[in-house]
C-alpha cells in the first residue's frame, strides 16, 4: 500500500497540536506530515519546533493567511499521492480515518460524510443547521449522489488535482466547487461515514462572530451558483 501525506493547516491550535502530532507520529502508513501555519501567535510554533522527527516539515507564512490557499501550499509540499486533510482538533479520530484509508487506498477521493448512514453532526444549532440547508441545497441544485459538499475532512489523490483544482477562495466555500468536481469528471470517489463532534466547534475560527458568519455563509452559496453554472454551461 502506499505511503500516506498529512497536510495540517494552523493557526493558534497550541491546545491539540502535540496530541494530533505524537498521534500521526506512531503510524507506520504516515512518513510525513506538512504543516502549513499562518503565523500563530500562540505556542502552536514552538510545540512544532520541539518535536523531533524527519517526519514533520513546518512552513511558516508571515504575508499570507487562508485556509485554502494553505492547503494548496501544503499539497506542493507533499510527495506522496495519496494526502489526508483534517482539523487538528480531530485527534481522536486519526485512527478512523486511517484504517478507510487502508479500505479505500484506490479510490480517487474518500469524502468523510456527516450525511449518510452512521454519520452525524454533533455541534449546536449554530453550526449544524446552516451547514445542512446549504448542503441540502447543493443536493438540489448540484446531485444528491454526493450527501456532504461542504466536509473538509477528505483523503485525496494528488494526481486528481490537474482536473480537480482547490481553488484558491477566501474561506472554506472551495470546497463545494471541489467535490462537485470531482463528480461531474467522474473520479473514483467514496462517501464514508464521520461523526463531528461537538468540541470542534470550540476551535473553529470561520465565524468568531455574527457578521463573519454571514459574510462567509454568501460565499457558500456564490460557490453553489457557479458550480450551477458549470453543471449546464461547461
Amino acid at each position: 500500500m502506499n505511503n500516506l501525506s498529512i497536510v495540517l493547516c494552523s493557526y493558534n491550535e497550541e491546545k491539540f497540536i502535540k496530541k494530533t502530532l505524537v498521534k500521526l507520529l506512531e503510524k507506520e502508513i504516515i512518513n510525513e506530515i506538512v504543516i502549513v501555519d499562518d503565523n500563530s501567535k500562540d505556542q502552536t510554533i514552538n510545540i512544532i519546533q520541539s518535536i523531533r522527527s524527519d517526519k514533520i516539515k513546518l512552513f511558516i507564512r508571515k504575508d499570507i493567511r487562508g485556509f485554502a490557499s494553505a492547503l494548496n501550499y501544503g499539497v506542493l509540499k507533499t510527495t506522496n499521492n495519496s494526502i489526508l486533510r483534517f482539523d487538528i482538533d480531530m485527534f481522536s479520530e486519526i485512527d478512523y480515518l486511517i484504517n478507510k484509508f487502508k479500505e479505500h487506498s484506490h479510490k480517487d477521493c474518500i469524502i468523510f460524510s456527516r450525511y449518510i448512514k452512521d454519520g452525524k453532526d454533533e455541534r449546536g444549532v449554530y453550526r449544524k443547521y446552516p451547514s445542512l440547508i446549504i448542503n441540502k441545497i447543493c443536493n438540489f441544485l448540484l446531485s444528491s449522489k454526493i450527501k456532504d459538499y461542504t466536509s473538509c475532512i477528505m483523503i485525496f489523490k494528488k494526481s486528481i488535482l490537474k482536473d480537480v483544482p482547490i481553488r484558491n477562495t477566501l474561506y472554506a466555500n472551495f470546497i463545494i466547487e471541489f467535490i462537485f468536481l470531482i463528480l461531474k469528471k467522474n473520479k473514483n470517489f467514496i462517501e464514508v461515514p464521520f461523526i463531528q463532534k461537538k468540541n470542534t466547534e470550540e476551535n473553529s475560527k470561520s465565524a468568531p462572530n455574527f457578521f463573519t458568519f454571514i459574510k462567509n455563509g454568501s460565499l457558500y452559496f456564490t460557490t453553489i451558483i457557479k458550480c450551477v453554472f458549470l453543471k449546464y454551461f461547461n
